[in-house]
């Protein structure tokens, strides 16, 4: 007990229980700050000159990968005997389950690229289909135009989401700060991704 009244002890135990104070404070307030940040990717950004959330990019993404199983669909019930076309289905297919795989664990990076794979693919898929649809004459071609519509829509909504411009936002605004540009290394809280 002694050892406890000597003034340089004394002094080592109050920074050390500063120093874990303000990390625990520093992990806390920042963690809640970036995960109120990325809660943006699945609950859409408030456009203040609009006066509304926008459109997550989440749900987007839920709406391009309905819309490219519409298509693959369109192309297997009308045309599965065509060889170029089952080989880009194939990739295609490839593609969505891919995207699908990462709605429930994916980041925002990880979805991007997925999400370009299948824009690739599918646009590869249309452009073998499209012509055959039309040759075909059936309600087909309505169907297969309105679910590549829909795929154009999404990828439109995506990029005016201003999901990335908050991000950039809170980069700048809140993590290029001092001191949180120092804390953020050192309390273990990743900052917010980019979707891209």
């Amino acid at each position: 007990m002694k050892l406890l009244k000597k003034q340089p002890i004394a002094l080592l135990i109050a920074l050390i229980v500063i120093l874990g104070a303000t990390f625990f404070g520093a992990n806390r307030s920042l963690g809640a700050e970036v995960r109120q940040t990325t809660a943006q990717f699945y609950d859409g950004v408030f456009s203040e000159t609009q006066g509304r959330v926008l459109p997550s990019i989440y749900g987007q993404l839920g709406q391009r990968s309905t819309a490219a199983l519409q298509i693959l669909s369109i192309g297997e019930h009308s045309h599965g005997d065509d060889v170029a076309l089952n080989a880009a289905g194939t990739e295609l297919r490839a593609a969505r389950q891919d995207l699908v795989a990462l709605l429930t664990s994916g980041s925002p990076g990880e979805l991007f690229v997925a999400d370009q794979v299948l824009g690739v693919t599918v646009e590869r898929y249309y452009a073998i289909l499209h012509p055959l649809v039309v040759v075909a004459e059936g309600d087909d071609l309505a169907a297969l135009e309105n679910a590549f519509n829909t795929m154009q829509s999404a990828a439109r909504v995506i990029r005016d989401s201003g999901y990335n411009e908050a991000i950039r936002d809170f980069h700048r605004t809140v993590l290029g700060r001092f001191p949180t540009n120092i804390l953020i290394e050192i309390v273990f809280v990743s900052p917010p991704e980019l979707f891209a």
